[in-house]
C-alpha cells in the first residue's frame, strides 16, 4: 500500500534531477555564447580560459532582483535610516582624517569633500559594508537571467575587463554587481575611475584616494557645481500654485522668495544667490518638510535617480560640514503599502487618471496620476498619496 506514495516521490526525484541536468546543459551552453561575445569585445582568450569554470549560478541574486516590497519607503523613514546621529558623527570624523586628500581632490575635479563624504557614508557607512555577494557571479547570475541580459552581459564583459587589466582582487559587492566604497557598477567605474595614489591602478576597493576621486570625477564630469550647495530646507508662507511647482523649468530664488518660499532660518534668500534656478521638493507632501533643489541636486540624481537618496546626501552633507545647519527631521509618516498604490493605480485607471502598469511602484507617473486627481477635486496638487486620499480615491463614481 505505499508502493503509490514511493513511485510519486521517485518521479519527482527524476523530474527534479532532469531539470537541474537541463539547466545544467543550458548554462554551459550560455557560457560557450557568453566566450565568444566576450572575446569579440576585448577580453584574452587565456582569461577566459581560467575565468569560465568559476563562473556559477547564485539562485539568492534572482530572488533578489523579482524581490517587490511590501511596504514603500516614506522620507521620514528613509532619513530615520540613512541620516542617524551615528552616521553625521562618524561623517565628521571622516572628513576631518581624510581632509588633506579630499583637499587636493576638491581642487582638482571642483567637488566639496563634505558631498565625497555623504556619498560614502550612504553607499557603503564609509566603507564599512561594501557587500557581502561574489561580484563574479551576481553578474554571470544575472546576465544568464533573461529578465535584463543585455545589460548584465554589458556589465559582465565589462568587470571580467577590470580584474584583468586593472589586476584587481574585486570578490564581493552588491547582488547587483555593484563594488567597491562608492558602488560602483563595472561600466561606471570603466568611464570614471581613476588612479589618484598613482600606483598605477585604478582601485576603488582598497584605495581610498582612489575612491575619493572616483566618485569626485563622476560627479565632475556630470556637470557638479563646487560653488554651489545641493539645495536647501525651506518654509512655506504662503499658498503655493501649483502650476509654478510642478512646471518643468526651475524657477529663480527670487520667484520663491516673492511667492512666500523662505529659508528655514531666515526671512530672505542671499542677494548674491537671487538668480540660482531651483525647484521646489515636497516629500512628503504640502504638510510636511519642503525643499528647493538646485543644479547639483539633479546631478545627485544621476547617481541614484531616487529623490529620497538625493535630500539624504544633501542633507547629511550639511550636517557633516555644518554642524548648526538647522534642518527639521521629519516624522516617520503613514507607511504607504504596495498593495495600497496597487488599488490607487486601479481606481485612477479606472477614473481616467492613469495609463501605465499596476505595479504597486509609486513612481512619476503614479504621482502625476494622484496630482491630476487631487487637481480635479479641488485638494492641494503635491501627489502624495495617504490613506484616506485612497479612500476617496475608492468611492469616486
Amino acid at each position: 500500500m505505499f508502493k503509490k506514495p514511493i513511485i510519486l516521490l521517485g518521479l519527482c526525484l527524476t523530474l527534479a534531477a532532469c531539470g537541474l541536468r537541463a539547466q545544467e546543459a543550458d548554462f554551459d551552453a550560455w557560457k560557450q555564447s557568453f566566450r565568444v561575445e566576450a572575446e569579440s569585445a576585448g577580453v584574452t582568450p587565456s582569461f577566459l580560459d581560467g575565468i569560465l569554470p568559476r563562473m556559477m549560478l547564485l539562485p539568492a541574486v534572482v530572488q533578489s532582483d523579482r524581490k517587490q516590497p511590501e511596504f514603500v519607503s516614506t522620507f521620514g523613514d528613509y532619513i530615520a535610516r540613512t541620516i542617524s546621529p551615528k552616521r553625521i558623527g562618524q561623517g565628521r570624523d571622516m572628513l576631518a582624517k581624510h581632509r588633506p586628500v579630499l583637499a587636493q581632490i576638491a581642487a582638482q575635479y571642483n567637488v566639496q569633500p563634505h558631498y565625497i563624504i555623504a556619498f560614502w557614508g550612504l553607499e557603503t557607512n564609509y566603507g564599512a559594508h561594501q557587500g557581502g555577494i561574489d561580484t563574479l557571479n551576481a553578474l554571470t547570475t544575472l546576465a544568464y537571467d533573461k529578465r535584463r541580459r543585455t545589460f548584465f552581459t554589458r556589465e559582465l564583459i565589462a568587470f571580467l575587463k577590470i580584474i584583468e587589466q586593472e589586476k584587481l582582487s574585486v570578490y564581493q559587492g552588491s547582488w547587483a554587481g555593484a563594488f567597491g566604497n562608492f558602488q560602483f557598477m563595472p561600466t561606471t567605474f570603466q568611464a570614471y575611475a581613476v588612479d589618484f595614489d598613482g600606483d598605477g591602478r585604478r582601485d576603488v576597493v582598497n584605495s581610498l584616494p582612489d575612491a575619493f576621486a572616483s566618485a569626485a570625477n563622476y560627479l565632475s564630469r556630470m556637470g557638479w557645481r563646487g560653488d554651489m550647495r545641493w539645495g536647501r530646507e525651506v518654509r512655506l508662507t504662503k499658498p503655493l500654485d501649483w502650476n509654478d511647482v510642478h512646471a518643468p523649468a526651475p524657477k529663480p530664488l527670487s520667484y520663491w522668495q516673492a511667492h512666500g518660499v523662505l529659508p528655514l532660518d531666515r526671512n530672505a534668500f542671499p542677494k548674491d544667490a537671487l538668480a540660482v534656478p531651483a525647484r521646489l521638493i515636497l516629500p512628503v507632501g504640502v504638510e510636511g518638510p519642503a525643499y528647493l533643489a538646485y543644479k547639483n541636486f539633479d546631478i545627485i540624481m544621476r547617481w541614484n535617480k531616487s529623490e529620497l537618496y538625493a535630500l539624504a546626501v544633501g542633507l547629511l552633507a550639511d550636517q557633516i560640514a555644518y554642524p548648526q545647519t538647522p534642518w527639521a527631521q521629519p516624522a516617520a509618516g503613514e507607511q504607504i503599502s504596495t498593495d495600497m498604490v496597487k488599488k490607487a493605480q486601479l481606481h485612477l485607471t479606472r477614473l481616467g487618471y492613469y495609463d501605465a502598469q499596476i505595479d504597486g511602484q509609486f513612481g512619476r507617473r503614479t504621482k502625476k496620476a494622484v496630482r491630476a486627481y487631487q487637481a480635479r477635486a479641488g485638494l492641494p496638487q503635491d501627489g502624495y498619496l495617504t490613506r484616506s486620499l485612497l479612500n476617496r480615491i475608492q468611492e469616486e463614481p
